[in-house]
Formats: structure tokens, sequence, C-alpha cells
């Protein structure tokens, strides 16, 4: 390996993920290093698979539970200039990770860059705007995914900031909303973050975010979430959020507002 400039941080949970892992062959790619935390509670053996076995491959293991719990293992373990938070079903784009490391050098007073993926075929679960812009005064209708997101380490190690273990895969009561909590953070500390249109990844299938969209722990999440960041407008957003997780799901419009306004209500400032 030459001098690492990038580190893929990825998370996944219990032999299953390892295996999962193993299947979506890592790019072997100059400057880039993947350091894996794997979670594993029960403190089973667990084997690593060969094709991990690699000198750019580093793998933890903790008996720790909990998605942003791991995230936040990531960020401890973390030691390259640049980070990309990643899940362990993505297939990486050597390209793609080459431009993100550009998008970097050319932008040298940029702390967060978000991306893009894309699923086999060419399409994509959401829509993307065309050009770039400034993570704080977002394009309408973006939002973001988790292993989108780049940073400079240095400069997320400096806010402190780390990701809100109350959110997240494997939280008692609020199951998403982890990166929205924590993007906002490192914005109110004045890092400077924007989306750029560029394909990093795809990701097979649709995410946990999508597939989960009418659980009650996820929509008690962006019930809470939608009170922090938009207090004024948060009543008729949640009647749109219901509607669109409705008509998405099939789940039924009265059960996401009941699940969303038991969110709403919790007078948690995030």
């Amino acid at each position: 390996m030459n001098h690492v400039k990038l580190q893929i941080l990825v998370a996944t949970f219990k032999k299953e993920g390892l295996e999962r892992l193993a299947t979506v062959n890592l790019p072997e790619i100059n400057d880039v290093e993947y350091i894996i935390s794997c979670q594993n509670p029960l403190g089973n053996e667990i084997g690593i698979p060969d094709s991990l076995l690699r000198p750019d491959i580093k793998i933890y293991f903790s008996n720790t539970k909990g998605l942003s719990r791991n995230r936040n293992i990531l960020l401890q373990l973390a030691s390259a200039p640049l980070c990309l938070i990643a899940d362990d079903d993505l297939v990486f784009l050597p390209e793609g990770l080459k431009k993100l490391i550009e998008t970097f050098d050319n932008n040298p007073d940029l702390d967060i860059a978000t991306f893009k993926y894309s699923i086999p075929g060419g399409g994509t679960e959401k829509e993307y705007p065309t050009y770039p812009f400034y993570l704080d005064k977002p394009a309408k209708g973006y939002y973001l995914t988790s292993f989108e997101i780049a940073f400079r380490r240095e400069a997320v190690k400096k806010t402190g900031v780390l990701f809100n273990e109350n959110f997240g895969i494997g939280a008692p009561l609020y199951g998403c909303g982890e990166e929205d909590i924590w993007m906002a953070s490192l914005l109110k500390k004045k890092l400077k973050g924007m989306f750029f249109p560029i394909f990093i990844a795809q990701h097979q299938g649709e995410t946990t975010g999508i597939r989960n969209a009418a659980k009650p722990e996820v929509l008690r999440a962006q019930g809470l979430i939608i009170r922090n960041f938009y207090p004024l407008s948060s009543f008729p957003r949640i009647f749109l959020k219901a509607y669109r997780t409705s008509k998405a799901t099939g789940t039924g419009i009265l059960f996401c507002i009941k699940h969303l306004f038991s969110g709403w209500i919790k007078k948690i400032k995030l």
C-alpha cells in the first residue's frame, strides 16, 4: 500500500455480515484502505473469509450492538485524511472513489462531501440534482443516505460530534435518522459541506431505510427529526411524510400518522 488517502469505514454485523462483504469484491485501489468493524454481541468465534485477508483490509471485532455505535467505533479507528461512511452490501466504483479523492484535492476548504449511488443497470432509488450545492442549503427533495458521506477526518474529529446512539438500526426506540442528526450537528459547527453528482458505489436492491420506511421505530425517529429540523412547518410535513410513506409502502396512512406523531410529541432536543 502506498500512503493511504482514503479509508472506507465499513460497518457490519455478525458472521453473516462478513460473509456478505466477502462477496462484493472490494476493489484494490492505490491510496485506499478498508476499515471494517464487525459487531459480534455474543462473542463467538468468527472466521474471516479468505477474500478479506488482504493488506488493504483491516478488520476489528467488538461485542457491541447498534449501527450508530458501530459508526462511532469506526470514527475512532480511522486514521486517514479522508473517510467514507459505508455498509457491507456496496459495490464500490474505482473511478468514482478516485473522483472522490480528487474532489477534496480540488476543494481544500471542503470538510464534507456527499455523492451518489446507483443500482445495477444504471438506475437509482432516489432522484439526485444534476448540480453541486451546499449541504446547509440543500436542493429541494434532497435527502441523505449514510454511505454517500465522505469527510476530512481531522475536521470532524475537532468538532467532537459522534453519531447519536439512540438512533439507527439496533437502537431501541428510533430506528433511523442517525446520519441526518450527525450531519446537522456537523453543519452547526460550521463545517463546509457540498453535494457532488458523482457515482461512487452501487447498491443491490432497496436500502434498509426504504425497506423499513413504515416500521414504527423508523416513523417515530422521523417524527422527532421533523419536529427538531422544521419547527415552524412540522405539522404539514408530518402529514406529507405519512402520505408519501403510505403510498410507497402500502401501509395505512393513519398508521403512519400515529407513529410519526408518537415521535413528534417527544420534547427531545437533538
